[in-house]
């Protein structure tokens, strides 16, 4: 039985198990590492592989107008499919690791193409603790992960925490593009959005919670 399919673990067992090792973990809305090792799990053919959790990011950008502004992922889970702008946290130079806060706006200049001056001003307001029991977000590692021990073939799974940042005005304003791992940017009536049209299970309900502030 494949239990790998597109870079993604699909064995309902296993994705439980290595997310509730995330949860286990107790690592916090501000994970004190990128990486933490969640250990060896058994395949179904008696093999061992590691598993990681690395975390990450999202940011749930509304303007005056009710509107949020998505991506269009270029990788799983969800490639093709509108995401809200995100990705992991970064180690900083000095060591320590990135805050989501700061995250979360890095992520929205490199994906979306909003400009940092606009971002820096504006607070970020966390949207519910950090997740990590994300079983649909457990990844097998297509090369040795850059700049972290995460080996070809290993296993991650990805905790995230969305954050709100009210932009004034309209984002259609703008004049926002696609990078880094986003191949488009859509401005779209927050309220109006359905479960079917996200890649990623998780990104409505930040949407939603962000509406409520």
């Amino acid at each position: 039985m494949d239990i790998i399919r597109d870079h993604m673990l699909i064995d309902p067992g296993l994705c439980a198990e290595i997310a509730a090792r995330a949860v286990a973990g107790r690592f916090g809305d501000n994970p004190a590492a990128a990486t933490h090792d969640l250990g060896l799990v058994r395949l179904p053919d008696g093999s061992a592989r590691r598993a990681w959790a690395v975390h990450a990011a999202d940011s749930v950008l509304l303007d005056d107008l009710g509107q949020v502004a998505l991506i269009t992922r270029l990788h799983n889970p969800g490639r093709g499919m509108r995401a809200l702008p995100g990705g992991l946290l970064d180690e900083l130079p000095g060591g320590g690791v990135e805050r989501g806060e700061d995250a979360a706006r890095r992520e929205a200049v490199e994906e979306a193409g909003f400009a940092p001056p606009l971002l820096a001003r504006l607070p970020a307001m966390p949207l519910g603790p950090r997740l990590f029991e994300r079983p649909f977000d457990v990844r097998a590692a297509y090369n040795d992960f850059p700049g972290r021990p995460i080996r070809l073939g290993e296993f991650f799974t990805v905790s995230t925490q969305g954050f709100c940042l009210r932009v004034p005005g309209d984002l259609r304003a703008l004049g926002l593009r696609a990078g880094d791992d986003a191949t488009a940017v859509h401005v779209c009536a927050a309220a109006a959005l359905t479960r079917a049209e996200f890649a990623v299970p998780d990104h409505l309900a930040m949407i939603r919670a962000a509406l409520e502030l």
